[in-house]
């Protein structure tokens, strides 16, 4: 299976974000898929139109402000306006051969203040990506809350956990 990996964040390396890519990367690569790396914070770029034919999109970001970071939420403005807004046909949608949409993410703030803002990231994610994927493509929301008040241990389990459910892919 062909993945496109998206991650966005502004440090290279030597941060939980590098780190959760990695294990992604690492974990899909050792299941036999194909894995194409974009890394948007870091000045990388991709068409949307390079993402037709892959059966899954992976997006790894910190979220803030209780949404995607800038240069993600960029490129969905950049690259997937035409078919978010209507103006060009859905059936013609970049991701329409994505039947995996997963997003991994991290939250310095809990759950329940990342549900009382309103979840903007997975709902933007949930009621408007997916409808632009394959028929029946549901959203896998991979999420560490409250990061902040985490142990090292807890977060390296949440990591863990993240590559063993991607790998089964």
């Amino acid at each position: 299976m062909r993945f496109v990996l998206l991650q966005s964040h502004p440090q290279p390396s030597d941060c939980l974000n590098v780190t959760l890519f990695n294990r992604v990367v690492d974990a899909l690569k050792g299941s036999g898929h194909e894995v194409d790396v974009v890394r948007i914070a870091q000045g990388e770029s991709i068409s949307a139109l390079s993402v037709v034919g892959a059966e899954g999109l992976i997006l790894v970001y910190p979220t803030w402000w209780g949404g995607l970071p800038a240069p993600l939420l960029g490129w969905v403005q950049r690259e997937l306006c035409d078919w978010i807004d209507g103006t060009a046909e859905a059936a013609a949608s970049p991701l329409r051969t994505v039947r995996h949409l997963i997003a991994v993410t991290t939250h310095g703030s809990p759950k329940r203040v990342n549900w009382l803002q309103g979840q903007p990231g997975h709902q933007l994610l949930h009621r408007t990506i997916t409808r632009l994927c394959a028929p029946r493509t549901k959203l896998r929301w991979l999420a560490l809350y409250g990061l902040d008040q985490r142990s090292t241990e807890s977060i390296s389990a949440f990591v863990d956990r993240t590559a063993k459910e991607l790998a089964k892919l």
